[in-house]
């Protein structure tokens, strides 16, 4: 499973910031609220807890208590859903980040108030039967709310696949900040008579936890996504989840590309039909794997040009065939395909042996197509750069040093040197893979072929 870290990350800087904001602006509040009444939960009396929590629903209204509860969960889902939006079109203009935090924000108090509401329903309901449902009667609430956080930023994405992934990620993370929140409480009773230790810690876990759940159950379910390899957005994924992903440069183009005056607003589409993503140009010429054409069949690891944005596309799996020749050409020379058998022909694999002390790389497609590598034993890097032994100055999707090859005394092994866009081996991205003949290296747009001497 490939995960976007580098969106992982953001989303979880997001939910701990929401939390964090959420925390001092209703805590002070909540801390009066506690000293009013004199009330602290005591695990080792829940029949007297119990009792005293009866007592305060009792001199308190109904009305009041559904109110704060909405009020309170409507904006813990409203800055959630704004944040991890932001986070999530942090490279996008303002205008575009403005009108879908807008749209986060309304949904998740639309949302998250009414879920606020259900959850004190809820909440009271379970308590007049036992203390001891104390615990899931708060994850059942956070749960909720969480759940409000989650549909603000998957209705901002604009499809309903990635708002239902993402309302179970918000649900996920409410469930463990809500399990977290009276555990962090029993252990803290003693040392403060409030539970700010508690909503600290359980607003911050509960905003992380949204974040990282929304990020990942995004992640797991995807089917075919694709990657920018070039320009601003160097290293973002875009996942397809709808029948219909337009490219361009209008803000609110699902995959938008800013900044070249050669991609028009509307410059291409890609129509989803089950595992089969087309490409097609709608308002300027595209080029899949080099070759300008006005439509074509995607196959995994294919290089979509537009403008002077590079895009790989991917997906998890192939189930249906298209028809021969259908697919678009790379390069005028095959590059090689792992996932793909083509109609009617059998994929015939090298005898696989052991590289040895002496190599050769042959790039088998990309800008140096046709070009050969050779040396003897010793470490050798593939990039960019001008030191680079194995040079690749024409492929601006490769790092300056993007990977390293070195001769261990009983084979060649290459590690990625960190690199923005990843190393493949055999359609496969790794960070380190003992070569033998006939692997397949991927850098950048460039394939490059093991050869023994």
């Amino acid at each position: 499973m490939y995960i976007d870290r580098s969106r992982l990350v953001r989303l979880l800087l997001a939910g701990v910031f929401a939390g964090l904001v959420i925390y001092f602006i209703f805590n002070p509040g909540m801390v009066a609220y506690e000293e009013k009444h004199s009330f602290q939960i005591d695990f080792g009396d829940p029949e007297g807890s119990l009792r005293a929590l009866k007592q305060i629903q009792d001199e308190e209204s109904g009305a009041s208590a559904l109110l704060l509860m909405a009020v309170f969960s409507g904006a813990f889902a409203a800055m959630l859903g704004g944040t991890l939006t932001l986070a999530d079109e942090v490279f996008s203009p303002p205008k575009r980040i403005a009108l879908r935090m807008g749209v986060a924000v309304v949904v998740g108090l639309v949302v998250g108030g009414l879920s606020g509401l259900i959850a004190q329903v809820l909440f009271a309901s379970m308590l007049n039967v036992s203390f001891l449902l104390l615990l899931p009667a708060r994850i059942i609430g956070w749960a909720t709310f969480g759940l409000g956080a989650g549909a603000g930023l998957g209705v901002a994405l604009g499809s309903s696949r990635r708002a239902l992934m993402c309302m179970l990620g918000g649900f996920i993370g409410g469930c463990l900040g809500g399990g977290l929140f009276d555990i962090i409480g029993a252990i803290t009773m003693f040392v403060t008579q409030t539970g700010s230790a508690s909503r600290f810690v359980g607003f911050t876990v509960m905003g992380i936890a949204v974040g990282v759940t929304v990020a990942f159950v995004e992640d797991m379910a995807k089917r075919s996504w694709v990657t920018v390899l070039s320009g601003p957005k160097e290293g973002r994924s875009f996942i397809l989840s709808k029948p219909e992903t337009t490219i361009g440069r209008d803000e609110l183009a699902d995959i938008p590309l800013f900044g070249d005056p050669r991609v028009a607003k509307r410059h291409a589409s890609l129509l989803m039909q089950g595992y089969m993503v087309t490409l097609q140009g709608t308002g300027g010429s595209v080029a899949v794997n080099g070759a300008q054409m006005p439509s074509a069949m995607l196959r995994p690891w294919d290089v979509i040009t537009v403008g002077r944005w590079s895009l790989r596309f991917h997906q998890k799996g192939q189930r249906h065939a298209a028809p021969a020749g259908f697919y678009a050409q790379p390069y005028a020379h095959p590059t090689p395909q792992p996932f793909y058998v083509p109609p009617n022909q059998t994929m015939v694999q090298p005898a696989v042996r052991a590289a040895t002390g002496s190599l050769a790389l042959a790039a088998t497609s990309g800008p140096h197509l046709n070009q050969r590598f050779q040396f003897g034993p010793g470490t050798v890097r593939i990039g960019r750069e001008a030191g680079c032994a194995i040079l690749l100055s024409q492929d601006t999707v490769v790092s300056r040093n993007h990977a390293e090859l070195s001769w261990n005394g009983s084979g060649w092994v290459v590690r990625d040197l960190g690199s923005r866009n990843g190393l493949w081996v055999n359609g496969v991205r790794v960070t380190e893979h003992t070569l033998t003949v006939g692997d397949q290296i991927g850098v950048g747009q460039t394939w490059l072929r093991v050869e023994g001497l």
